[in-house]
């Protein structure tokens, strides 16, 4: 299968094979394995239905590189909502903070009725002991029509979660796991001397 260009990888094809009949996902993939393509996809036809997107990150400057990264591919269609940036607020497409979400699933439900993919960038985060609660109060919190889309590096107990948020949502959860790291990791030792 072909996707904006590039001929994907099989665990390319199952995420969006799942996204395509509206379940939610989880990714696990090494750095530059090419995880953010499924993320475009999801955002491409949520845009192309009319919808709304959100894409998480866990911090501020992550949010703002993915900002800049997707206005330039689809222009005045995509909003940033950080602690310290709100532009374009009613935009189909929007970047958020994970804690940002979170309040607004608290604060202002309604505001996500038409969204389609909740997008966690770094969903490992759900695993550190300060704020990990904030990514399990935004599954737990979520209306029913929200779908997750959740990208992470490093998730040694992925199936152990799907198990959670699949109970917790109501419909089973995705997995797509992939080991081969296409960017090789170099390991170097500099001694003083």
């Amino acid at each position: 299968m072909d996707y904006g260009g590039h001929k994907l990888d099989a665990f390319q094809e199952q995420a969006i094979a799942a996204i395509d009949r509206g379940e939610s996902v989880l990714v696990a993939a090494p750095t530059g394995a090419g995880k953010t393509l499924i993320a475009e996809y999801a955002i491409d036809k949520a845009l192309a239905a009319g919808r709304q997107i959100v894409y998480t990150a866990p911090i501020k400057a992550l949010s703002n590189q993915k900002f800049r990264d997707f206005i330039t591919k689809y222009p005045d269609q995509i909003g940033i909502l950080t602690g310290d940036v709100t532009l374009n607020y009613n935009a189909p497409g929007l970047i958020m903070t994970t804690e940002i979400f979170r309040n607004t699933l608290l604060e202002d439900p309604d505001r996500l009725a038409r969204v389609d993919y909740a997008i966690f960038d770094e969903f490992h985060f759900i695993c550190d002991p300060e704020r990990g609660t904030v990514w399990e109060e935004s599954v737990l919190f979520a209306p029913e029509n929200i779908r997750f889309l959740c990208l992470s590096a490093t998730m040694p107990n992925i199936g152990e979660i799907a198990g959670w948020m699949g109970e917790v949502l109501g419909h089973p959860i995705e997995v797509v796991v992939e080991d081969h790291r296409p960017v090789p990791l170099d390991h170097a030792l500099w001694a003083d001397g």
